[in-house]
């Protein structure tokens, strides 16, 4: 589990959800909805989503995941 988290795990890969920013406000429950997956009760240590095999992020990542999310956080273009 800690191998995983650290994204030291040879086999393991991040969940990565996103937002078309435009559709917030219009798709209903998608504000919700990502306010809810990045939860503590959600993907936190202890969440729900870990009784499911998702293993969570070490506590810094997931306190900046949820802060981008809640920001509505723009992608930056790439290189």
């Amino acid at each position: 589990m800690a191998t995983i988290a650290q994204g030291t795990y040879p086999l393991s890969r991040s969940i990565f959800i996103y937002v078309k920013k435009a559709h917030v406000g219009v798709t209903l429950g998608l504000q919700e909805f990502v306010n809810e997956f990045t939860s503590d009760a959600a993907t936190g240590r202890g969440g729900y989503l870990q009784s499911r095999g998702l293993i969570p992020l070490l506590p810094p990542e997931h306190e900046a995941a949820k802060a981008t999310a809640s920001a509505m956080t723009a992608m930056s273009r790439p290189d």
